[in-house]
């Protein structure tokens, strides 16, 4: 086992002997104090060894209940396997088509799940261990289960999709997973103090890293809970003495909207936003309406956390993610020119390339692990700018908008969007047209949005080259589970087109 793994998992079972059955992991089934998490850990551990799991083997794991997923993502590091975060709404068409890329050789469930391995492997509590291969057929011992000598440096194997259609699987070590947790404990200062209502996905690289790995080995008490319950949300916040929210912009904007008195006056929830670039209309909202502090996380799955600032009282005049973390460096290049004007009069910012710590070992590809796209470092495919030493995102190369030859980033259209009163969601995205090139469309939520009132609130706020030649309504736009608008590459929603790009 290697030093960060071993460094890991004995940070758990320090926060064990300090907290007790102080609980730590709450949601809907209950709460799991510390002791009881490091038990299940060593119980699954042991299942996971008669299975054969260790250095290489791919052990998949749902995210929740929320002690359950963590526990065994704990199990799995124990090991020496590599665990691989899945969404506990994993259905066994999305399984089969993982396996496609990266096939799985163990995998929990729930015991009633519909997604599983063809063959058992054992049971412990509530919860199901699957094998790909059947058990008469494994030779004994610790080598049962298929090996990847590629892997063996992995400790995570986390899915990128959300926003594409084909999903590739980043490769972590657990050295990377170490740099995370103390980049999130220091920058958020996390303790035992801490109060955490986590609403978006654990298996989501934003959950994963602050939620199911930083915050319980700072000793902070995590809250999973659905997102789709606003009302439920702000009681939460409310009455359970929760020092920070984990969301992201489409959720804060809703809580924001759904407040109706501003939350009693004492020590301040921060917000903290992730996902997507945090628009000033949400974080004027939070401020205002939830009479919060705001916060916000820039990464990627590939690199983990890249800026980090902890919530405090919102000011206009401060934008973007802000400085890069410790052990991170960022790098701001041109935008390459294909030869289609692509880098003409883009007014969008320039490349980020990523250098950090935290950053994946490669792409798991079947039984081999791409590096290519770490050469020279990870570019991201976000735009961004540099204001007094903060990062300030702009957009993303593959969504910029060529209208004539200028490129037009829809991500400063959208935040206009947003702050219309009646707007709740929205996408602005590019259409072909035989004279300009694109042209740009502008489709909002819900249905009812005055269209009319909506172009002129536009026009007074954008430059006329910026301004959508088209807008529409509709009662709804797919989301990722973070409630991230997945976007297509080419059309408008609603057009054949394909999607985007990575989950951030």
């Amino acid at each position: 086992m290697t030093a960060a793994r071993t460094e890991l998992l004995s940070l758990l079972r320090e926060r064990a002997a300090r907290l007790g059955d102080t609980p730590l992991i709450s949601d809907e089934s209950g709460s799991t104090g510390a002791g009881e998490l490091v038990e299940r850990v060593d119980a699954k551990a042991r299942a996971l060894r008669a299975a054969g799991a260790g250095p290489g083997v791919l052990v998949g794991t749902l995210g929740g209940p929320a002690a359950e997923f963590v526990s065994e993502v704990f199990a799995i590091l124990a090991t020496g396997a590599v665990a691989v975060p899945l969404s506990r709404r994993l259905t066994p068409w999305e399984l089969g088509r993982l396996g496609e890329r990266c096939p799985l050789d163990l995998l929990w469930t729930p015991l009633e799940s519909p997604s599983a391995l063809p063959f058992p492997a054992g049971d412990c509590g509530a919860r199901r261990l699957t094998s790909h291969r059947e058990p008469s057929r494994r030779p004994p011992g610790p080598a049962e289960t298929a090996r990847r000598p590629a892997f063996e440096a992995a400790a995570t194997a986390q899915l990128t999709s959300g926003t594409t259609g084909h999903p590739r699987v980043a490769l972590r070590s657990a050295a990377a997973l170490l740099a995370e947790v103390e980049n999130y404990r220091a920058a958020l200062a996390l303790g035992p103090d801490s109060r955490l209502l986590c609403p978006v996905p654990l298996q989501h690289a934003y959950g994963f890293g602050l939620c199911a790995l930083a915050a319980p080995l700072a000793g902070a008490h995590v809250r999973c809970t659905a997102p789709d319950r606003p009302r439920l949300l702000l009681r939460e916040i409310a009455d359970d003495g929760v020092t920070l929210f984990v969301g992201v912009p489409p959720l804060l904007r809703l809580l924001a909207r759904s407040a109706r008195s501003l939350p009693p006056k004492g020590r301040p929830v921060g917000f903290l936003s992730a996902g997507m670039a945090l628009d000033a209309h949400t974080a004027e909202l939070v401020a205002a309406r939830l009479g919060g502090h705001v916060g916000q996380v820039y990464g990627t799955t590939e690199t983990g956390p890249i800026c980090v600032t902890r919530p405090a009282p919102w000011r206009p005049e401060v934008t973007g993610p802000g400085a890069p973390l410790p052990g991170v460096e960022v790098r701001l290049s041109p935008v390459p020119d294909t030869g289609d004007d692509a880098g003409k009069a883009t007014g969008t910012g320039r490349l980020v390339t990523v250098v950090s710590r935290s950053a994946m070992l490669g792409y798991a590809e079947r039984d081999t692990v791409d590096t290519t796209p770490l050469r020279g470092g990870f570019t991201t495919g976000d735009l961004a700018r540099w204001e007094e030493g903060r990062l300030v995102l702009t957009g993303r190369l593959s969504t910029c908008i060529n209208v004539a030859g200028v490129k037009i980033g829809p991500e400063e259209i959208e935040a206009v969007l947003l702050a219309f009163p009646e707007v709740v969601s929205c996408l602005v995205s590019g259409a072909d047209d035989p004279v300009l090139g694109q042209r740009i469309v502008a489709t909002v939520t819900p249905g009812t949005v005055d269209l009319a009132k909506l172009e002129r609130f536009c026009r007074e706020r954008l430059s006329p080259s910026w301004v959508p030649h088209a807008f529409a309504s509709v009662a709804h736009l797919p989301t990722t589970e973070t409630g991230k608008v997945i976007r297509p590459r080419t059309g408008p929603p609603g057009q054949p087109g394909r999607p985007d790009s990575e989950d951030k």
